[in-house]
């Protein structure tokens, strides 16, 4: 008997070995030294931090695009230093641009091919966005068009413009930053979190349309990254937010270890860019269809899915206890000033 069952389990345990062998897709290493790198929202915090690490990868160009001018050309220097003391030979330079509008758009386009030599971009980071968390009844509908703006219909403005060149070299890579907040929704970020979560989706059915046109497209879900617009979140946050995001008392990450995920995750592919056990306790969790790069990866979420999935509900569980608290002390003293 004991036999047997060794068989069977030694049977499941191959094919599911053989099942992982052939599900994950195998994505060639990006070459840096022949990229052409746009990074929207470039002139601070995460995407300033990421253009410095594409730096020292020495890519060919580099190009910073967000609105203000005169925090663009700070961050140029703050990259053409990096570039300096490692002697890379990448080209930096900067774009004034909004992504919220076409016309800025494709202006600032049009100004970054010059500024590669005629090069077209193959590297896309859409990394422009912004968060107002707040409660629902405490936003408007001018902040839920503003955020979705920047956050989503931001990014699908520079893409309509770049991936036909992309998909014409049949080389191309798209990175979009999401947020944790896309798969682990918290009250205080009820709109912000939509569209994180759309720009998700989005940006799955767009690696699945494109893979095989030589154009793969990644997320990344940031956890509490100390950056400028963090620091601003915090200063806004409702009072439940602030003590789901401190729950645990987790410092937040520094963006130049976001960065580095980042540029590891392009390098060796991988569709969800985290950092943290706390992003990959929850990607093991929460991966559902999208494509597997790794198969000890694949073959651990397999198996842990369904403890991990009790563990999160025990975590959501404890997130609507907090929010429960803070309503029923506001109840007792009464509503906070506006």
């Amino acid at each position: 008997m004991l036999a047997l069952f060794v068989a069977v389990a030694a049977i499941l345990g191959a094919s599911l070995v053989l099942i992982a062998l052939w599900a994950v897709q195998r994505v060639p290493r990006w070459e840096w030294e022949s990229s052409t790198v746009l990074i929207t929202g470039g002139s601070v915090g995460i995407g300033l931090a990421t253009a410095k690490s594409l730096a020292r990868k020495q890519v060919a160009f580099l190009v910073l695009a967000a609105r203000r001018e005169s925090v663009l050309r700070e961050a140029v220097q703050q990259v053409q230093k990096v570039i300096d003391e490692c002697h890379s030979c990448t080209r930096v330079s900067y774009v004034a641009m909004d992504v919220s509008d076409e016309a800025s758009v494709a202006k600032g386009l049009a100004r970054a091919r010059e500024q590669c030599d005629g090069h077209p971009i193959n590297l896309l980071l859409c990394n422009a966005g912004f968060a107002h968390p707040a409660r629902f009844m405490d936003s408007t509908i001018t902040h839920a068009r503003q955020m979705m703006e920047v956050n989503y219909f931001g990014s699908l403005t520079v893409l309509w413009k770049v991936l036909p060149e992309m998909l014409e070299m049949k080389r191309g890579r798209v990175v979009m930053t999401s947020s944790m907040v896309a798969r682990a929704p918290i009250a205080g970020y009820t709109l912000y979190s939509a569209t994180k979560a759309g720009l998700r989706a989005f940006a799955h059915s767009l690696d699945m349309e494109n893979s095989c046109l030589g154009v793969r497209v990644q997320v990344v879900s940031p956890p509490d990254v100390a950056t400028p617009g963090y620091a601003h979140e915090n200063e806004v946050k409702s009072p439940e937010c602030a003590a789901i995001s401190s729950f645990g008392g987790a410092r937040p990450f520094t963006a130049e270890a976001m960065a580095q995920s980042i540029v590891d995750g392009i390098e060796d592919y991988t569709f969800d860019i985290t950092l943290g056990s706390d992003g990959r306790l929850l990607n093991y969790g929460s991966a559902g269809m999208e494509p597997a790069t790794s198969v000890a990866e694949l073959l651990a979420q397999s198996m842990l899915g369904g403890v991990l999935r009790l563990g999160l509900a025990v975590f959501s569980k404890i997130h609507y206890g907090i929010v429960k608290r803070v309503r029923l002390a506001e109840a007792l003293s009464g509503p906070p000033p506006r």
